[in-house]
């Protein structure tokens, strides 16, 4: 398999098929993101793809999802996305589902057409780092978008048919606006209705352009506590008719996951009783940087 730099997926990809079909991140300008920092962006060649293609129809024969890598597999044309579905097929027919990740701006640039052709094709479940639904925390990040046309975008994908997950970055709006963040997570994700929602708090990561800010005063982090209270918040005011509420990532202070609407109680349960086993000072003190130190049970 071709592997060009460092390679990501989301936890519950565990067993698809990892596809290289583009290198690095087309935006690649979230500050903070250091995922593809120094990798160049490009396309793998067809050949190359196909080649890979039949080297995993040769050992994971089981697999019945392809997530494409990398950083926004999505931003391809859907001409050359239609290809790598026909060769995906003709090779791996147990395969019905054609993932990756995708940037609000990679939705925007197909038609509607396009998009029907891709869900006709298999393409579904597509992975979208949306982070937020205010627009001032979407503009601190350098998203590249506004919450409405995130909003637009989120809702043609599912008139096409293509269902999508949210990822929401828990107190990326800082503490004084805490509030307002988990409610306005919430509302976005209401309306567009996603099939799952990855929450995880703000990652602080050595090389991103957060921690010049975080260091310098310029941005204030969220406490362990707020990081929690805004995830109780924020699932307190979904009121989602079938998602995956998945808060798993390592750094999540306190795990849980589960269906909404059915277990929303327990999932909050467990919020509130995770936060009560951290003694005053943990829940005061800011995280480690980087997810692999950060506190959990």
């Amino acid at each position: 398999m071709h592997y060009d730099g460092p390679t990501f997926r989301p936890p519950y990809e565990a067993d698809s098929i990892l596809l290289q079909v583009t290198k690095g991140c087309s935006h690649n300008a979230c500050r903070f993101c250091v995922m593809y920092k120094g990798q160049a962006f490009g396309l793998s060649p067809l050949d190359e793809v196909e080649a890979d293609v039949i080297e995993a129809s040769q050992v994971q024969t089981w697999a019945t999802r392809v997530f494409l890598e990398n950083g926004d597999a999505f931003c391809l044309p859907a001409d050359r996305l239609l290809k790598i579905a026909d060769m995906v097929h003709e090779h791996l027919p147990n395969v019905d589902v054609i993932t990756g990740y995708a940037r609000i701006q990679n939705v925007a640039t197909k038609t509607d057409e396009e998009l029907a052709a891709l869900a006709a094709a298999d393409y579904d479940q597509i992975n979208i780092g949306v982070e937020s639904g205010l627009d001032q925390v979407l503009d601190w990040m350098n998203k590249g978008y506004s919450v409405d046309q995130a909003r637009e975008q989120l809702l043609r994908l599912r008139k096409a048919g293509i269902r999508f997950s949210l990822n929401i970055i828990n107190a990326a709006a800082g503490p004084d606006l805490m509030a307002r963040s988990a409610a306005a997570n919430a509302v976005l994700c209401n309306q567009v209705q996603p099939y799952l929602i990855f929450v995880s708090p703000l990652h602080v990561d050595p090389g991103s352009a957060i921690e010049w800010e975080v260091a310098s005063g310029r941005f204030v982090e969220c406490d362990l506590g707020s990081y929690i209270d805004e995830e109780i918040a924020f699932l307190e005011a979904l009121e989602l008719e079938d998602c995956v509420f998945y808060g798993m990532h390592v750094s999540n202070p306190v795990p849980c996951s589960g269906w909404l609407p059915r277990d929303k109680e327990r999932l909050l349960e467990q919020l509130h009783a995770g936060k009560a086993r951290f003694t005053e000072e943990q829940l005061r003190s800011h995280p480690a940087k980087g997810a692999e130190g950060r506190l959990r049970l």
